[in-house]
C-alpha cells in the first residue's frame, strides 16, 4: 500500500438547518472575526527572504538541547538534528492541517445550527491556506518526513467518527489545541525569516479554531447521555497518551529524521530511549509543553476529564484537581506519577487505558 497517502470510509450525518436568523452570540461574534482576519499566503509572505542556511527553531527551546546522548554529538550533527527535528514537527503540522481541513468540512454538514456551519465553513478555508503555507515552506526547505503513526490513528478514527461531537472534541479540542501551543511557541522560537512572517498568522487563526470547539462543547457536552460522554471521556484520554508520548513512548517515525541528521541510529537510539524511560535527569525548565498548556486545561473547561481518569493523567504526570479545574505538570518522574503507574500495575491496567 502506497504510504503516502491513505482512505477512511466516512458516513457523515448531514443536518439541513431551516433556520437562518443570527443571534449576537458568540459564535457568530468569532464567525465576524474570523471574516476580518483572513490572509493570503502566496501574496501576504515574502517568500524571497528564506534563508536556507537559518536554523528554523531555536535550538535551545527544543528538548533534545537538553539530553546527555545529543550533547555528547559534534556540533556540526547537533545543528543537522534540531534542524531535521523542526523539519519533523512542521510535517506533522502539515498533515494536522490536512485532516482539520477534512474533518471541518464534516463538521459543516453535521453540526445542527448554522452559527457552528458557518464556523466550521470559514475554518475550512483558514485549514487550506495552511497547507498551503506550510507546503510552500517545505518545499523551500526541500523535503517533509511522512505521517506519524499516532498522528494518523487518531486522524483515521476522527474522519470516520458519526458523532459531530466526537470530531469536535478531537480536532477543535485536541488536535488544535496542540497545534496552537506550538504556533504561539513558534512565534518565540522561529528563527528562519520566512517562517517568522506567517506563524504568527497561523497562531491568530488557530486561538479561534480552538475558541469555536471549546464554546460550542461547553454547552454541548452536559446535554449528553452518560454512555456517550463517557465515550468522549475516553477517546479525548486515549488522545492525550498518544501525543504526549508520556504513557508509551514512540519514535517509529523520527527514526528517519535521526537519519537524515547523520546520527548513528544504532547506537544513538538506545541512548535517547534510556534518556527518556528515566527522565530525572533531563532539565525541563523553560520548555513548554501544549498538552499543559492548552490541550488538557480545555478538555477540563469543557467536561471531559472525570475522577476515574485522573490516576491515569497522574501516572503520566499531570496532577489535576478537578474541583478548582488546576492542572499542574509535576512530570512522569515524581513519586506520585510512580506510585500511579504502580497502582494501576496492581490492577492489571496502565497509563495507557486505566480503565
Amino acid at each position: 500500500m502506497d504510504p503516502s497517502h491513505f482512505d477512511t470510509d466516512a458516513l457523515v450525518r448531514s443536518v439541513f438547518q431551516d433556520d437562518y436568523g443570527l443571534e449576537a452570540s458568540k459564535l457568530e461574534a468569532l464567525y465576524s472575526k474570523s471574516k476580518r482576519h483572513q490572509w493570503n499566503a502566496e501574496l501576504d509572505v515574502d517568500w524571497k527572504e528564506f534563508a536556507p542556511d537559518a536554523q528554523i527553531l531555536d535550538p535551545k527551546r527544543d528538548i533534545l538541547s537538553r539530553l546527555s546522548c545529543v550533547q555528547e554529538l559534534p556540533h556540526e550533527t547537533q545543528r543537522k538534528l534540531y534542524r531535521e527535528a523542526a523539519i519533523f514537527t512542521l510535517s506533522q503540522v502539515l498533515h494536522g492541517e490536512q485532516a482539520a481541513l477534512m474533518t471541518c468540512g464534516q463538521l459543516v454538514n453535521a453540526v445542527p445550527d448554522v452559527e457552528g456551519k458557518f464556523s466550521a465553513a470559514v475554518q475550512v478555508m483558514d485549514e487550506a491556506r495552511h497547507i498551503e503555507v506550510f507546503a510552500r515552506y517545505l518545499t523551500q526547505i526541500g523535503h517533509y518526513y511522512p505521517i506519524d503513526p499516532d498522528l494518523k490513528t487518531i486522524i483515521q478514527q476522527l474522519l470516520t467518527e458519526h458523532d459531530w461531537e466526537a470530531k469536535c472534541v478531537g480536532m477543535q479540542v485536541i488536535l488544535e489545541s496542540v497545534a496552537l501551543g506550538f504556533f504561539r511557541l513558534g512565534v518565540e522560537m522561529s528563527e528562519e525569516p520566512v517562517l517568522r512572517q506567517f506563524i504568527g498568522r497561523v497562531h491568530e487563526d488557530e486561538s479561534r479554531h480552538v475558541a469555536y470547539g471549546v464554546l460550542t462543547l461547553e454547552e454541548r457536552i452536559p446535554q449528553l447521555d452518560e454512555p456517550t460522554r463517557q465515550r468522549l471521556e475516553d477517546f479525548a484520554y486515549d488522545a492525550v497518551c498518544k501525543i504526549a508520548g508520556r504513557a508509551q513512548p514512540s519514535f517509529t517515525t523520527q527514526m528517519r529524521a535521526l537519519q537524515a541528521a547523520g546520527v548513528d541510529a544504532a547506537t544513538f537510539f538506545p541512548k535517547l530511549i534510556a534518556e527518556f524511560s528515566n527522565p530525572e535527569g533531563i532539565d525541563f525548565t523553560g520548555l513548554a509543553d501544549p498538552i499543559v498548556d492548552t490541550v488538557i486545561p480545555n478538555l477540563l473547561r469543557v467536561g471531559l476529564v472525570p475522577e476515574r481518569h485522573l490516576v491515569g493523567y497522574l501516572a503520566q504526570g499531570f496532577r489535576i484537581d478537578l474541583p478548582t479545574r488546576t492542572l499542574e505538570d509535576v512530570h512522569s518522574f515524581h513519586p506520585d506519577a510512580k506510585d500511579a503507574r504502580a497502582q494501576l500495575k496492581a490492577r492489571g491496567q496502565s497509563a495507557a487505558r486505566p480503565w
